[in-house]
């Protein structure tokens, strides 16, 4: 979507602008956090980021981790996650009788609208030898087919079961929820008169967009109250919820930044001719400028930054996705998150066409605009306000 190297590295430098101020507030409070613990230290160290970040969220916000986790069993996560897609987009999840599943562990599932078959999906959703690490979906056929349908799968490393052995964290809702938004997606927009429509070829700066703005589902209470109950069947309260929304934001600026470096760094390796590629010198310059923590020798970060392979240049994508998730979000906001008639325009218009329009034309559709970077940045500079606190 970007059209040009100089319009992503524009575009970062935007977000930074609007990230910067909570990200130097963020670590003036992990500071105070690790002088409480050693009076004496002067610096953040990047590895002890999140076990500080835990602590304020536990001290600030008065946010137990462990006591949200008990509302959060696999099985009743699963059927909220179904339960909210099938509400939203006026579908209907059925059992997939006869799939041919590759282990005991994996389910299949089927989706109907208005009674005709759209997609089959497999959930392969727990750890076991050999099996891939990371949350992702994947397409494993395109329609249309001798079925007419698509067929996808998503793999995750989950608990498995009830509240004895299945409790997740919130974050791991929310990448179920992510990774669901992609599977739904590609059964929407397979169903062109050619294969080659499906979402998979949408631009990429373009395709975490939708799933990034589904997340917002996890941190409402309406929807969390309809499968979010502890072993008792008690419903989480929405004090907890609460405490959940107000500390969500904790962190966001100097994550942001976080991004932003590797974002830069994947622009700046591949913006100029591989012999004046120095690995260390562009990733030391990047971090020096846009990270709080200090930059240790011999550690070479970018080695582990398997990014750099797959997405090449364009790690941007995050950034820009989630600015544009942020844009037509404005719209759920503003009509309410369980208008049918919001979600039904946002199914037709910017999930089902698949790639048969380029991106921003989609996005056009259901906006009725442009998209615009413009509610993204003002939720980060918000976030600073909400940093700035005694």
């Amino acid at each position: 979507m970007t059209g040009s190297p100089e319009v992503a590295a524009d575009f970062l430098d935007e977000v930074e602008g609007a990230a910067r101020n909570a990200a130097e507030l963020e670590y003036d409070r992990l500071l105070a956090k690790q002088q409480e613990l050693a009076p004496d230290a002067a610096t953040v160290n990047d590895w002890s980021r999140s076990y500080l970040a835990e602590l304020i969220r536990k001290s600030d916000y008065e946010l137990d981790s462990q006591e949200v986790r008990k509302y959060f069993a696999y099985n009743n996560v699963r059927d909220g996650i179904f339960t909210l897609v099938q509400d939203l987009f006026e579908v209907e999840i059925r059992p997939w009788d006869g799939a041919p599943v590759w282990d005991a562990s994996v389910s299949a599932h089927e989706m109907y609208k208005d009674g005709k078959l759209v997609g089959r999906f497999f959930l392969d959703m727990h750890p076991r030898d050999g099996k891939f690490k990371h949350a992702a979906a994947f397409p494993i056929r395109f329609g249309p087919t001798t079925d007419g349908v698509p067929v996808g799968a998503l793999l995750c490393n989950f608990p498995a079961g009830d509240h004895t052995t299945g409790l997740m964290e919130h974050q791991q809702v929310e990448t179920f929820l992510h990774e669901f938004g992609h599977l739904i997606h590609d059964m929407f927009s397979g169903q062109p008169d050619y294969a080659s429509l499906h979402m998979g070829n949408l631009e990429w700066d373009f395709i975490e967009a939708p799933s990034q703005m589904l997340q917002n589902w996890v941190w409402d209470y309406d929807t969390l109250a309809k499968f979010a109950v502890d072993a008792d069947g008690n419903t989480i309260p929405p004090e907890l919820v609460e405490k959940m929304v107000a500390a969500r934001d904790f962190g966001i600026g100097v994550n942001t930044l976080r991004q932003l470096l590797y974002a830069n760094v994947s622009l700046d390796y591949y913006n100029r001719p591989p012999s004046e590629v120095d690995f260390d010198q562009i990733w030391n310059e990047n971090q020096s400028k846009l990270s709080p923590f200090e930059t240790l020798p011999d550690v070479h970060p970018y080695a582990s930054f398997g990014h750099l392979d797959g997405y090449s240049a364009i790690y941007y994508t995050y950034q820009w996705s989630l600015a544009i998730a942020k844009d037509l979000f404005t719209e759920f906001d503003a009509n309410g998150l369980r208008d049918k008639a919001t979600a039904a325009r946002y199914r037709d218009l910017v999930l089902a066409p698949g790639s048969s329009k380029p991106a921003a034309a989609l996005v056009h559709d259901f906006l009725g605009r442009d998209w615009s970077p413009d509610a993204y940045e003002a939720y980060l500079l918000s976030a600073a306000e909400g940093e700035d606190v005694e």
